[in-house]
């Protein structure tokens, strides 16, 4: 079943919105891939289609991504941390 050119501008199908509400963005453009036979940049430009005409979606995953990238940063800083303490003990504190 291969999608037609103009397919990418039709409402993206349900198990695709699903995953995008998620904040799955590379899973739904997997479905796509997958249910509608698309190459990668046909179903990658279908979903961008999909989050710009949809604003409160595109704010959705924009905080989910903010969210995600600070998570990510305490943790460095948090791994950060505990490796300068190893550092001072092991060479100020070590008996």
């Amino acid at each position: 079943m291969r999608a037609e050119p103009g397919d990418r501008f039709k409402p993206l199908p349900l198990e695709a919105q699903t995953l995008l509400t998620e904040g799955n963005t590379i899973e739904a453009i997997k479905s796509l891939r997958l249910s509608h036979g698309l190459g990668l940049k046909e179903a990658k430009d279908w979903v961008e289609a999909h989050i710009a005409q949809n604003p409160i979606l595109r704010v959705q995953l924009e905080a989910q991504r903010r969210e995600s990238r600070r998570k990510g940063l305490l943790a460095f800083f948090f791994v950060d941390a505990v490796l300068v303490a190893a550092i001072v003990w092991y060479f100020f504190f070590k008996p």
